[in-house]
């Protein structure tokens, strides 16, 4: 089968949705597309055969049968230090544990094949996007469903002994009781994530939707500790890494009236003092769909011209 050698294909994974699109060496995406995640990794399928078929299916629409020079994939998992193996993706039930991706999609499909945390292709995106990704060290912290984080450290993201750095939402809590989705008790982000706003929507406010309680919802205690809740999770990996730079995104803060000038101000509250509180940067991260694809497309290259780069 013929090779495009000037596109990537990425591929953004969500409990939801998973977006295409073809990226070019310039980054510019064409072909973009969102499928339902649910209806490609449906009940008992075999899902690295499922996405492999996927794959050829979207490149004979977009690509007249034409294959990409790579495949690049952000799952919302943990991931295998190696970059070859989806350990856990607790919220798509058909993914099994410990799947073998890499190796099953390189032999269906012929051409390279890499795989990633879905949140570390997003801070790839932001630090081009926001172009800050000559600093030493940036820390992106994306709240959406869970908590997503990401840092780089001189030019890397930050992997860890066993691939799994950075997991931010799932810092136990002291006298947090509450079950995780992970199957931990007392994860940061059963208090402060969308799962925990969706609880305090249906406990608190069942009349109201979801996605107006920033706008209608700031003068109730709930609602003002949940806000304080975001702004100390920031805090905390400001005085944990001292970034030259944070990225503060996800789902929550595009929602109408998200009060984005009290959070900051409850952020420098928390932050040590005089340093990081003194310098902090925060920056926000563009809302756009295409951002994990682009992301991902952007990690196979850096896979690609280095071999040591995961």
């Amino acid at each position: 089968m013929a090779i495009t050698e000037q596109l990537v294909l990425g591929i953004d994974i969500g409990g939801t949705n998973m977006r295409f699109g073809l990226v070019n060496d310039a980054l510019e995406l064409t072909a973009f597309e969102r499928l339902s995640t649910r209806e490609i990794f449906g009940a008992e399928c075999d899902p690295a055969q499922r996405l492999a078929d996927c794959i050829k299916t979207y490149c004979d629409r977009h690509m007249e049968g034409k294959m990409p020079k790579a495949v690049s994939i952000g799952f919302p998992s943990t991931i295998n230090r190696e970059r070859t193996v989806v350990v856990q993706t607790p919220n798509i039930s058909c993914i099994s544990d410990n799947l073998a991706i890499v190796d099953v999609l390189e032999k269906t499909l012929k051409i390279p094949a890499f795989i990633n945390r879905d949140v570390n292709d997003l801070l790839l995106f932001d630090l081009e996007d926001l172009g800050v990704a000559d600093q030493d060290c940036v820390a992106g912290i994306y709240f959406g469903t869970g908590i997503g984080n990401s840092v780089m450290v001189d030019g890397k993201i930050l992997l860890g002994h066993n691939g799994v750095a950075s997991e931010l939402g799932h810092l136990p809590v002291y006298g947090n009781h509450r079950i995780c989705m992970c199957g931990n008790e007392s994860c940061l982000e059963t208090l402060v994530s969308g799962i925990a706003l969706e609880r305090i929507q249906r406990q608190e406010f069942p009349d109201t939707p979801i996605q107006e309680l920033f706008a209608t919802k700031m003068d109730t205690s709930i609602m003002r500790e949940f806000l304080t809740g975001m702004a100390q999770t920031v805090a905390a990996e400001a005085n944990l890494f001292d970034p030259d730079c944070l990225i503060i995104g996800g789902g929550l803060l595009q929602m109408r009236g998200f009060p984005r000038e009290l959070f900051e101000k409850e952020v420098h509250r928390f932050a040590r003092k005089p340093y990081p509180e003194k310098t902090l940067d925060i920056r926000y991260s563009r809302p756009n769909q295409e951002n994990g694809v682009v992301g991902a497309a952007i990690y196979a290259q850096k896979r690609m011209q280095d071999l040591n780069y995961l």
